[in-house]
């Protein structure tokens, strides 16, 4: 193969226009196509040579064909995966990269497990001293025990869910009837649910950057504010998203002492899971302003038309070029690292047996 052809980087995407036997919604944290094409044209624009995968099969095929590389010129895995259904879904290609060995943007397959279960990262966050909102999880519809003492209003989520899937204005429960009634009435595919204290303060978002190799840098945090049209809506849910513009707003005029605490709480947190790359942590505030660990999104969006994660970067961290160089160099640094070291191992005794 003429090296001189291969990419440098596959792009890995699931996209909101593919065509298939499943509902939509499963599509709702998928990219666009214009969203893809962006990032593409950054990429190209920053020196690297960028395709894009958008299946099991065509990625397989790419693997099988550049696997024969130097290791120094191995594609690098552009992480936009986001799947459906599966708890381990936004972890596969993390961990089929590791396991064939090629390197790949994101955190490893671990720290993308735990950080899609909402609830094992709340247990995680309180370990280290994170403020979590009092919560319960709900296994399924008819048997889980209902905690006499738990106070309302409560947030009821899907625990293993991103882009507010299956949350809305019915996720605000305020009294046991409409506890019920809101279990009852959510799809079983839902299922666990999150059973969180509802926090009626502000919300922020807080865009981080790093290894725990190399260490982490971390944004300015976003005050959450809806445009005019959604501000009908006090839930920032399923409503509000949408692949061609952003229903949001993120306003920069967080009080300096709240954002020192959320910007090192942040930190804290990425370096308990050890994550690599990029990770938007969202954070909410009760009705006195303490402020409260939400959930932890390690493969965030990043479009730059309608995703957080580019607004908190740009506003703080370096330009679009400089994320995705950033990005680039952070996976290329870990392929260096113990845990490919199975693959590279396992390869060596094939290609050149004793």
């Amino acid at each position: 193969m003429n090296q001189r052809e291969s990419p440098s980087v596959i792009v890995y995407a699931d996209l909101h226009e593919f065509e298939g036997d499943f509902p939509e919604s499963y599509k709702q944290e998928w990219e666009s196509g214009r969203s893809a094409d962006s990032i593409l044209k950054t990429l190209d624009d920053i020196g690297e040579r960028a395709v894009l995968s958008e299946t099991p099969e065509d990625l397989l095929e790419k693997l099988n064909l550049y696997s024969g590389l130097p290791e120094v010129s191995k594609p690098v895995l552009f992480h936009l995966m986001e799947g459906f259904r599966s708890r381990n879904r936004e972890a596969l290609l993390p961990a089929v990269a590791e396991m064939f060995g090629f390197p790949h943007t994101g955190s490893d397959a671990y720290a993308q497990n735990v950080s899609l279960d909402k609830n094992l990262t709340r247990m995680i966050a309180a370990s280290v001293g994170i403020p979590v909102a009092d919560a319960s999880l709900i296994r399924n519809r008819s048997d889980f025990p209902f905690p006499e003492d738990r106070e309302f209003p409560r947030f009821l989520k899907p625990n293993g869910e991103g882009s507010s899937l299956g949350i809305g204005e019915g996720s605000i429960v305020r009294s046991r009837l409409e506890f019920d009634l809101r279990i009852d009435s959510l799809p079983e595919e839902y299922f666990p649910l999150l059973s969180e204290r509802y926090l009626s303060g502000t919300e922020y978002t807080i865009s981080v950057m790093g290894s725990s190799r190399g260490g982490y840098r971390v944004s300015n945090a976003g005050r959450v504010v809806l445009r005019e049209e959604r501000k009908i809506e006090e839930v920032y849910g399923e409503k509000t998203k949408s692949k061609s513009i952003m229903p949001e707003t993120l306003v920069f005029d967080c009080p300096s002492s709240l954002e020192t605490f959320l910007k090192e709480r942040s930190v804290v947190l990425c370096e308990e899971l050890g994550s690599s790359g990029p990770a938007r942590l969202d954070w909410k505030c009760d009705d006195a302003g303490e402020p409260f660990f939400l959930e932890i999104n390690l493969t965030p969006g990043l479009s730059p038309f309608y995703s957080t994660f580019p607004i908190c970067y740009r506003q703080s961290l370096g330009d679009e070029k400089t994320l995705f160089q950033e990005m680039i160099r952070i996976a290329r640094s870990e392929f260096t690292g113990a845990r490919f070291l199975y693959s590279r191992r396992k390869r060596s005794s094939i290609l050149f047996p004793k």
